[in-house]
């Protein structure tokens, strides 16, 4: 399965550099057209220029790449001269890593405890992102932007854990990790069972009480609020999983088994995605139940003094009613007196 994934990443990742560069070109030649027209003759050297420039920027990644170093990779075997073979090259690759400056690791005993420093680190990055990941997609709500956001969020978060580990995997353990990614996208069938939403809706509960019927007309926000962060959990779910199996890639000291990775990954993801939920997603109620009854408040204050404004004006006209009639009829009993009189 993993090498279907990884012809099919591949496969729309040089389609889509291929078009990403056909476009660039386009959008070059168009203004270097333009400022021909303005400076006739310039047309060559702003359109070489500025394909140097987007070279340049394009190429960097590819430089911060191949700057890393290339990290030892674990036997598939189990030689044990092979195993300790390895465990001596990645104790001298863990000496470069600024990350673990002041440790000795003059054995490879020494080995787990950097490792697992380095592990806490990435699981830090790890929890960042897919909290940002659940924030943002839980309040976005754009289909087609989440998804490119959850895909740029995961691709550079798989960076970021080779980066934390100072080492530059080989072609293959990136396009392995990549193709996690990808396969997390394209394939779902993993998580269909999981119902995210049994995640949010007691913290939605315990803040909105229209979610038990208590306030009527706010049920709809509730049932908004809980497909929001189910949708945000969902995705955190995803992010969080990716950068596990990235992780076990990473600090492999023995060649990962790709099944065995993956349902640890998804546990562990499981457990992980659940505080970030409730962390995250109660701040999110909350921020919106405040929201909301300052809105009620606001809209009943106004009403009052709406009603006030009202009941004042009516009192005031009943008053000066009341008092010309009062006045008329004053008049009509002194001219009635004055004809008596007469």
């Amino acid at each position: 399965m993993t090498q279907v994934v990884s012809k099919i990443f591949v496969a729309v990742s040089l389609a889509v550099i291929g078009y990403f560069s056909l476009a660039l070109i386009s959008a070059i030649s168009q203004v270097a057209d333009f400022v021909d027209r303005l400076y006739p003759g310039t047309a060559v050297w702003v359109f070489w220029g500025l394909a140097l420039l987007f070279s340049g920027l394009l190429l960097t990644p590819v430089y911060f790449y191949f700057r890393l170093p290339k990290a030892p990779l674990p036997p598939a075997g189990d030689d044990p001269a092979a195993l300790e073979s390895f465990l001596c090259a990645l104790r001298g690759h863990l000496k470069g890593n600024p990350r673990l400056a002041g440790m000795a690791l003059a054995a490879n005993d020494e080995i787990p405890l950097a490792l697992a420093k380095l592990g806490d680190e990435a699981d830090a990055v790890v929890k960042r992102t897919a909290s940002a990941v659940f924030i943002s997609t839980a309040v976005m709500q754009n289909g087609r932007l989440d998804g490119l956001l959850v895909l740029v969020s995961q691709l550079r978060l798989v960076w970021r854990i080779a980066s934390i580990y100072h080492g530059r995997p080989s072609p293959r353990q990136m396009l392995q990790l990549y193709a996690n990614v990808g396969g997390n996208v394209l394939i779902a069938d993993n998580f269909q069972e999981i119902d995210f939403a049994e995640i949010a809706t007691p913290i939605v509960a315990s803040i909105f009480p229209s979610i038990k019927g208590g306030i009527p007309g706010l049920q709809g926000i509730s049932t908004l609020l809980v497909n929001s962060l189910s949708n945000g959990a969902a995705n955190a779910f995803l992010t969080l999983r990716v950068g596990l199996v990235a992780k076990a890639y990473c600090a492999a000291v023995s060649a990962p088994l790709e099944n065995s990775v993956r349902k640890s990954s998804t546990m562990e993801a499981l457990a992980l995605v659940a505080d970030i939920v409730k962390e995250q997603g109660g701040r999110i109620v909350e921020k919106s139940w405040q929201m909301v009854r300052n809105t009620v408040v606001d809209a009943t204050e106004a009403t009052v003094q709406g009603v006030k404004g009202a009941l004042r004006k009516t009192a005031d006209a009943t008053f000066e009613t009341a008092r010309t009639v009062g006045d008329t009829f004053g008049d009509g009993m002194r001219s009635l007196k004055g004809m008596v009189r007469k």
